[in-house]
This record gives structure tokens, C-alpha cells and sequence, in this order.
């Protein structure tokens, strides 16, 4: 009976090792201070290419970001005006989305790209 106890846990410890899915995080209204030294395009790019993603200007306020980690792929879209800036999903490859769940990974790489992005606004990053 004690073997079986054990077996149960060891089972349900497996499972629940294996589920590495959380609700999406999409950051909507950052703050943007109005004394950055940096254009605000300027910072969003330096602080995307500090944590290794590739920025792209889409269009005017819009920038789409991509990052490849290993077999991992996100796609988001930063959207700013002067006052504010957002990250939204877009697009990954072998991050389980699943009817807006993702891999656990992808909301880290998410708030440390924002926070690199404070940083480069010369702004104190929230922790997340």
C-alpha cells in the first residue's frame, strides 16, 4: 500500500512537472518618462537587441520584435506613442499556444524584454 502511495505521488509529480503552460501576458500601457535621452523608437530598438531579440520597423509607432531560442520562435508587435507602449502577441513556433496559454518561457522573455526596454529610458525596471 505504501508503494502504491509512492508510485501515485512520483505519477502525479511527472504531470505536473510536465505542464508548462500559463495564461499569455501582453503588457499594455509601460510608461514612457517624457525625459528620455533616447527617442522613444531608439529605446525600444537598443532594448530589444539587448536581450537578443531582432526589431523590425513595421510603420510609424510600430515595431514588430522576434526572438529565436533554440527550436523556440515568439513574434510580438510593440505599439508606442508618447506616452506609453504595448507588447502584444503575434505569432510562435514550439511554444504551445493554445487558446491564449503559452509556454511559461515566453512571459519571461516578455517582461525582460520590457524591463530592458525601461532600462533603456533610463527608468528603474518594475520586477515582475
Amino acid at each position: 500500500m505504501k508503494s502504491f502511495k509512492l508510485l501515485i505521488l512520483f505519477v502525479a509529480g511527472l504531470f505536473l512537472s510536465g505542464c508548462t503552460s500559463t495564461p499569455l501576458v501582453e503588457l499594455n500601457k509601460e510608461p514612457i518618462p517624457t525625459n528620455s535621452a533616447q527617442t522613444i523608437e531608439q529605446a525600444i530598438i537598443k532594448g530589444c537587441q539587448a536581450k537578443g531579440w531582432t526589431p523590425v520597423v513595421a510603420d510609424n509607432n510600430t515595431i514588430d520584435a522576434y526572438i529565436t531560442v533554440r527550436s523556440h520562435k515568439a513574434h510580438v508587435q510593440i505599439t508606442y506613442d508618447d506616452k506609453f507602449y504595448n507588447i502584444n502577441y503575434v505569432d510562435s513556433t514550439n511554444l504551445d499556444y493554445n487558446n491564449g496559454n503559452i509556454h511559461r518561457n515566453y512571459n519571461k522573455w516578455i517582461y525582460k524584454l520590457s524591463a530592458s526596454i525601461q532600462q533603456q529610458f533610463g527608468t528603474r525596471a518594475q520586477s515582475y
